[in-house]
């Protein structure tokens, strides 16, 4: 089982259909229960480096590609541009229910609870 630091996914670029970049991974969320990352959180690219918009993206869509060394997401850049998306405080706070909208955008059943 290949591993990693979550240190050395920040920052990484999240790459989606067609191999456009749709932006930069900031944040990685995991659950405590199980272990596992639940949710990228990715700043869309913007015309002078990032937007400061933050888009949740569930982790089950997510694929590491080892070959070209590189995350990937099977959505197109206007699939990733109209999914929900936050700023800083707002994905820093269960209050705005940023995971269950995303888990729904993206059709992704979860059960994971975001502590406050």
């Amino acid at each position: 089982m290949p591993l990693t630091k979550s240190h050395d996914i920040l920052g990484e670029d999240l790459i989606g259909q067609g191999g456009g970049k749709l932006g930069a991974i900031r944040e990685t969320f995991v659950d405590l229960d199980t272990g596992r990352i639940e949710f990228l959180v990715v700043e869309a690219v913007g015309l002078l480096g990032g937007s400061g918009k933050y888009h949740p993206v569930p982790w089950s869509i997510v694929r590491y590609d080892p070959m070209a060394k590189e995350f990937r997401a099977e959505i197109s850049k206007d699939q990733f541009k109209g999914s929900p998306s936050y700023d800083r405080a707002q994905i820093g706070s269960a209050d705005y229910a940023w995971d269950e909208q995303s888990n729904r955008y993206y059709d992704v059943s979860s059960d994971v609870v975001v502590a406050p």
